[in-house]
């Protein structure tokens, strides 16, 4: 589960970097760059439970990802897979280094998890102060 979002990050972070700047961006604009350069690759298979829809910037800096998860809720027990998942999702933002630019800017990462018919399932939302 670290490599998928891993992967996210550093999908997401990469394109910010490639960017020539001719003026300073935003914390908004930089999100919505790098929000529409991930979304021309979606969706992407993140490993075999897992699915990056796409992704969608807010001002002023909020970053959203819209995940699919292939998770059999009648058979497994989703609240235990929410709590695991919430916990290894937040170390990622915290520690990984291609996280950086998130950290510099400020920004929520907010991730969705819906199931594969469409329907909600859980929402993470970490402000600055909490994966800092």
């Amino acid at each position: 589960m670290k490599t998928a979002f891993g992967i996210l990050m550093f999908l997401t972070l990469a394109s910010i970097s490639c960017q020539t700047r001719t003026k300073p961006k935003s914390a908004y604009d930089v999100l919505k760059s790098a929000s529409d350069y991930v979304n021309m690759k979606c969706p992407i298979q993140i490993d075999s439970i897992l699915k990056l829809e796409n992704t969608i910037a807010f001002p002023i800096a909020t970053f959203r990802y819209n995940m699919i998860l292939k998770y059999d809720t009648v058979k497994y027990d989703i609240h235990a897979f929410e709590e695991t998942l919430r916990v290894t999702t937040l170390n990622m933002a915290k520690t990984n280094p291609d996280g950086k630019m998130f950290r510099d800017l400020n920004t929520t990462l907010e991730y969705n998890f819906s199931d594969t018919l469409g329907n909600f399932l859980f929402r993470f939302v970490f402000k600055p102060e909490e994966y800092r």
